[in-house]
């Protein structure tokens, strides 16, 4: 290597002056720093200058040496702290020599790249300098190389373009002895002085809310289809293809262009735009455009990073001719370059953005055109060639550069290799070229036409055309009980019936529903503990024509009652206490009367046809517009599914089902009935093994159950409570995400594993997948017998394999639609497109999803506000309207932490937010909702944070109590115990601290919750405690204390304080064989503020005696037990069944 002689690289740099950094350099320098090495080699810019003929090699470096020193910001520096810019009057750089000549040709390709590579991976030092490199490489005597790199914080494309013509410029003045004639240049520290000014002008003021209007309905996202999961810290890796485009395409593109009054520049962008509505299944764009700003500022001479990155927006209306789009887009484009004095990274600031570390903020993708940069170069002597090489680390997700003449036009692809593979990319040029080619061919054609989706791609997908019965679910039952009449059919805990005997009960009980006036088309609710009787029940309703209402008995009265009311129930089979709790104009049916008489009811089947069109259940659902949506489905769509469940995952009449799920979540129609469509038993279980999973785990033990459908939650929940060796458990899992994580454990313990998927309104689950040790991401797999997918935009139009869109559900699982609801129905219940024939429908599950080459289906989550807890789906707006029917609130929003309801409310006056008005809004709110409805936090704001749209910005609150909560005081852990009680309460209900006063249940903790705390307290003290320890000792302090107590468990009393304080006469209440006393801690709340309560509960007691001489008898032993354990002058007693 040379040094240029004329300097003396032992004198220190001599400082000519300091100026402020631009933003747009501070945010280079920011992600420079953050993003490490890789980052900052995203931002080096490099161009190889190839010469043929005989290189006058001082004249060169003469010309690069005179080329630095004209130029501020190629002999600049930067402060460590990012701030400011130093000048230095002279900075000391090489030219770095490399002589290939003795090289074989291979070799110097060879050599070469590597060094392209060398230069494209150079870390300059930001602070020290030079940052600018220059080598050269002799390829032979009349064939050279120059390879130029710079950092892009003193300089952007329009500067490669002045140092090529300025490099011309003094090489031939050196080579001819002349003097070179260059214009004056322009200065960085005045283009940044002027920038300053600007900055504080009403001018500025403008620009800035231009940008800020073009944000101001919603900030769209563009979500390109990738290979590879997005790591979690977004990454910078890079690598480039290159395309050439035709020459004459590219003149017929030109004309096109003309016609509409467009530049070439605006449009090959609008195809670009084009491509990525295609690409990404979206019509709502935002497209980066790097602008030049030399040109709005009039210094065309300046070298400098004066780049300013355009977000472009644009909104595709499908039904447009491309024609049209270009025209509309010229006047965006230019509106756009009239405000390009944008500096993006303030944008960025004032944008209410969700910043993901995974993803470029705003604009993933980047256009860029630099045709003709060349035109005004030239080397005395030399003919020349430029080469934009391509960087190994890209700061973008996509980076298009279009470059080169009409003759020689190339599209470079710069793309994130972390993101895509080079074949998606070839895939990607291909498409857009096709693109190219429709608009050359037809100009006219619409841009829907161009996007179009060939719908053969969903067709082996949705090949699941199968046969089956048209018949009601109850006349199938009935066969199958004639061939195994013998066979357990149900059992729950000590009782159990065989087929013969459901088919007699199931008889009895219609020919009784008759009697009482039940006629078919019917509606009638079912509020029944889990039971035989509740299964007989369902299926003699089925027989006699009537549409059954499941109502579980734990829901909040209220809501009860409005389902009973919204769907005009005319009868409703429940116990004498739960009726009685009830208002409702439907008939009661008392459960003591029904099945104490049956014997005296004919056991043979109704003479009655019932279609399988007709509704067999309504099934209430979260509703967004705050009341519960009431969804009908036919028999045939419960027999489609349930027939295509017996097929996969599969069932045989060997197995033996555990049902655990209450019957208002639509999932417990495939435990209920698809046991009984095979001859397989049914094990149904009581209310306390369906809430403990320790209970659950025993019972699938003793049991020897083959097959258990359940939650991620409730799968979750086995593992806590110590779930370790395998079980011979096909397992279904669904209702939420599948965590691989969570697969994987449950895969090491049971002999497979199905993901299953589907919404309410297309009847349980529409989806299954099995899911496999080797599966490295979980899909929800294709579509059952009968069930087709199609991933839409918000146009409705098929989005290509790969890509982003809506997932949509058509094929005989469709219901019939939400009952009572004409306008809603027609709104998620569309017309099917795609089947023309049948005019069947198609339903909008508002999830997103992707097809993948496997062709399989990735679900991507909720579009809308809807959410998903522990299991449950939920409609936020339903919550929110209940707390704004309280007196004191004024407005509230409810969004979701991790699982966790937060309530954000607006009261009349700050007074409003009070602990016992809280505690009078869960009160209330538990009325209502259910328990999984009601917010665990509440928050008192003055107002909402809005988006620049003026919708309530919802990831600000989120942040905003974070932050709260992290300066709030609090009581830290005082000892072992203590600390090791608050880790698990921290681990269990997913916040960072808890104060050790803090109440458990106040906190968000439920019995869900309090199962996998205690499991955890066992494992750390090796004791089992009940789960009623909790309701005693509902603090960290309480618990560890009673922990450290090391009290004999064997000695605990049967009676469980839950609540002690209050004046008025105690109420000890009994809990029915099929309750945990911790749901009464729940009760205590709803009660007044003076009312003590007790709870009182048999050791080991979990069986389920319905009959009602051995309830008598357990009421009996109970009752001597309270008066034996209290012996109180006064007392009120309740019991619950």
């Amino acid at each position: 290597m040379n040094k240029i002689n004329n300097f003396n690289p032992f004198s220190g740099p001599e400082l000519e002056k300091v100026i402020a950094i631009t933003q747009s350099q501070a945010e280079i320098w920011i992600s420079c720093n953050l993003g490490g090495i890789d980052a900052n080699r995203a931002y080096n810019e490099s161009i190889s200058l190839v010469l043929e003929g005989e290189l006058n090699h001082s004249a060169l470096e003469l010309a690069l040496q005179t080329l630095v020193q004209r130029h501020e910001a190629l002999r600049s520096v930067f402060s460590r702290d990012g701030r400011f810019m130093s000048v230095m009057k002279f900075i000391s750089f090489e030219v770095e020599q490399h002589d290939l000549s003795q090289f074989t040709s291979e070799e110097k390709k060879q050599a070469i790249a590597n060094y392209v590579l060398e230069d494209a991976n150079f870390i300059f030092d930001l602070t020290k300098g030079p940052l600018i490199k220059f080598a050269l490489i002799r390829k032979n005597e009349q064939e050279h190389e120059l390879l130029i790199t710079a950092h892009h914080i003193i300089c952007d494309g329009w500067s490669f373009g002045i140092m090529l013509e300025e490099l011309g410029e003094l090489y031939s003045s050196y080579t001819a002895n002349k003097t070179y004639n260059l214009p004056n240049v322009d200065d960085y520290s005045a283009y940044v002085d002027e920038l300053i000014q600007f900055t504080g002008s009403e001018e500025n003021i403008k620009t800035e809310n231009y940008w800020l209007e073009q944000y101001q309905s919603s900030i769209p996202e563009l979500t390109l289809p990738t290979d590879f999961a997005r790591p979690k810290l977004r990454t910078f890796k890079s690598n480039r293809l290159d395309f050439s485009i035709e020459k004459d395409l590219l003149s017929k593109l030109k004309k096109i262009g003309i016609q509409s009054g467009c530049s070439f520049v605006t449009t090959l962008m609008a195809a670009f735009e084009v491509f990525l509505c295609k690409e990404t299944g979206q019509d709502d764009i935002v497209l980066g455009l790097p602008a030049a700003g030399q040109s709005v500022t009039g210094k065309t001479q300046l070298i400098g990073h004066c780049v300013n990155l355009l977000p472009l927006r644009s909104k595709l209306n499908t039904s447009f001719s491309f024609g049209e789009y270009l025209k509309y887009r010229k006047n965006s484009v230019f509106d756009a370059y009239d405000h390009q004095q944008l500096s993006f990274g303030e944008l960025l600031q004032k944008l209410p953005l969700h910043r993901d570390p995974s993803r470029v903020p705003l604009v993933p993708v980047v256009f860029n055109i630099d045709m003709g940069m060349t035109s005004q170069v030239n080397f005395e002597g030399l003919e020349y060639k430029v080469i934009s090489n391509p960087r190994t680390s890209e700061t973008f997700e996509i980076f298009l550069n279009a470059t080169g003449t009409e003759e020689n036009f190339t599209l470079e692809w710069s793309y994130n290799s972390a993101l895509f593979k080079p074949s998606t990319i070839e895939r990607m040029m291909a498409s857009f070229k096709s693109i190219l080619e429709s608009i050359v061919a037809q100009p006219n054609i619409t841009i829907g036409e161009i996007v179009k989706v060939d719908a053969s791609q969903y067709e082996e997908l949705n090949r699941t055309q199968a046969v089956y019965p048209q018949m009601p679910l109850h006349d199938l039952i009935k066969e199958v009980s004639k061939t195994f009449a013998k066979k357990q059919a149900l059992k729950f805990e000590e009782t159990e019936i065989s087929y013969q005997e459901l088919e007699v009960q199931v008889n009895q009980l219609s020919h009784y529903f008759v009697e009482q006036g039940v006629k078919s088309g019917d509606i009638v609710g079912v509020a029944l503990p889990r039971s035989i009787e509740l299964v007989v029940s369902l299926i003699a309703l089925m027989q006699c024509g009537a549409t059954y209402l499941p109502l579980d008995p734990n829901y909040p009265i209220n809501r009860l009652e409005f389902m009973l009311d919204d769907s005009g129930a005319n009868f409703l089979i429940s116990s004498k206490t739960f009726s009685l709790s009830l208002k409702t104009n439907a008939s009661v049916l008392l459960y003591e009367d029904v099945f104490s008489n049956l014997s005296k009811y004919a056991s043979t089947p109704l003479s009655l046809n019932v279609s399988n069109n007709e509704v067999a259940y309504i099934l209430y659902t979260s509703g967004s517009t705050g009341k519960p949506k009431g969804v009908s489905v036919t028999h045939k769509n419960l027999v489609n599914f349930l027939f295509s469940m017996m097929l996969k995952p599969g069932i045989k009449n060997h197995d033996k089902l555990l049902s655990i799920t209450t019957i208002s979540f639509d999932i417990a129609g495939l435990e209920l009935f698809l046991p009984l469509l095979v001859g397989a038993t049914l094990v149904i279980a009581n209310d306390d093994t369906a809430r403990d999973s320790r209970l659950m785990l025993r019972l699938l033990k003793q049991e020897r159950i083959t097959m258990l459908q359940a939650t991620p939650t409730t799968w979750q929940m086995l593992l806590d409570a110590g779930w370790e060796n395998p079980l011979a458990i096909k397992a279904l899992c669904g209702g939420e995400m599948l965590p691989l994580p969570l697969a994987k454990k449950i895969l090491s313990r049971v002999d497979e594993l199905w993901n299953v998927y589907g919404p309410t309104e297309t009847t349980i689950w529409s989806t299954v997948k099995q899911i496999n040790k080797d599966d490295e991401q979980i899909t929800i797999g294709a579509p059952i017998a009968n069930t087709h997918i199609y991933l839409l935009n918000s146009q409705g139009l098929l989005v290509e394999a790969g890509k982003t869109g809506e997932i949509c559900i058509a094929g005989d699982g469709v219901a019939k639609g939400y009952w009572r609801r004409p306008e809603l129905t027609a709104e998620k219940f569309t017309s099917n497109d795609f089947d023309t024939e049948q005019q069947t429908k198609l339903y909008r599950t508002g999830d997103l999803g992707k097809l993948l080459p496997s062709g399989d289906i990735l679900c991507l989550g909720r579009i809308d506000h809807q959410v998903k807890i522990r299991g449950h789906r939920i409609e936020l707006g339903e919550i929110e309207e209940a707390l704004e029917e309280e007196s004191e609130i004024l407005s509230s929003v409810v969004v979701v932490n991790s699982s966790r309801l937060m309530a954000f409310i607006i009261t009349n006056e700050a007074r409003d937010f009070s602990e016992d008005n809280m505690a009078k809004w869960k009160k209330n709110l538990s009325t209502k909702l259910p328990d999984y409805m009601v917010p665990q936090d509440f928050n008192l704001v003055t107002e909402f944070p809005k988006t620049l749209n003026g919708k309530i910005d919802r990831k600000s609150l989120l942040k905003n109590a974070s932050e709260k909560r992290e300066t709030t005081h609090f009581t830290a852990p005082r000892n072992k115990t203590e600390q090791i009680v608050a880790e698990i309460w921290q681990e269990s209900l997913g916040v960072n601290s808890i104060d050790i006063f803090a109440n458990f249940f106040e906190l968000g903790g439920h019995s869900l919750i309090a199962v996998k705390v205690m499991v955890r307290i066992e494992k750390e003290t090796g004791k089992n405690y009940p789960l009623s320890s909790l309701l005693e000792h509902p603090t960290i302090a309480k618990l560890a204390k009673f922990i450290d107590s090391d009290k004999d468990i064997s000695s605990w009393s049967s009676l469980t304080p839950i609540k002690t304080s209050g004046n008025k006469t105690p109420l000890y209440v009994i809990h029915g064989a099929d309750h945990n006393v911790l749901i009464f801690e729940t009760l205590s709340r709803t009660l007044d503020k003076e009312q003590p309560v007790y709870g009182l509960q048999a050791k080991a007691l979990t069986a389920l005696m319905h009959h009602m001489i051995l309830l008598k008898k357990w009421r009996h032993i109970m009752l001597r037990k309270l008066l034996n354990l209290t012996q109180p002058d006064l007392m009120l007693l309740l019991g619950i069944r």
